[in-house]
């Protein structure tokens, strides 16, 4: 009898677990940006085409990290947010980044305009593309 109130206790413990939900497949590996549009005032953007000498990726882990990383640039020159590492989360179909740089820990909430198996555009401002491709 012990040993079925035991297992039973066991059982109930681990059911009650929060868990928590995966991040979304769809965005889930590393992206370079290739261009995006920087707002530079009210509903305006300004195109940029990221040099094939400097490279800006992004990745999206299975398991909820986020990091941006840089060949040949600096986020000063181009970046997505240039905040670094840290985390991120799918919500209604968008995605919340949390990254170290970031002045509050709600993060921002990235708008997913598109996303395939080669190509991501997201949209991290009021206006302005970001367009990434799978690497």
């Amino acid at each position: 009898m012990k040993k079925l109130l035991t297992l039973v206790f066991i059982s109930l413990l681990f059911s009650c677990k929060e868990s928590k939900p995966e991040p979304g497949n769809g965005i889930v590996g590393k992206w370079k940006l290739t261009s995006y549009c920087k707002p530079s005032g009210t509903n305006t953007c300004t195109n940029t085409t990221v040099p094939d000498n400097k490279r800006v990726f992004v990745e999206f882990s299975g398991k909820g990290s986020f990091n941006e990383t840089y060949q040949g640039t600096i986020p000063v020159e181009y970046a997505f947010l240039g905040c670094g590492s840290g985390s991120y989360e799918m919500e209604s179909g968008d995605v919340r980044i949390r990254a170290l740089c970031m002045s509050s820990t709600f993060g921002r909430l990235v708008k997913i305009k598109s996303v395939s198996a080669k190509k991501l555009i997201l949209i991290p401002f009021d206006n302005g593309e970001y367009v990434f491709e799978r690497e």
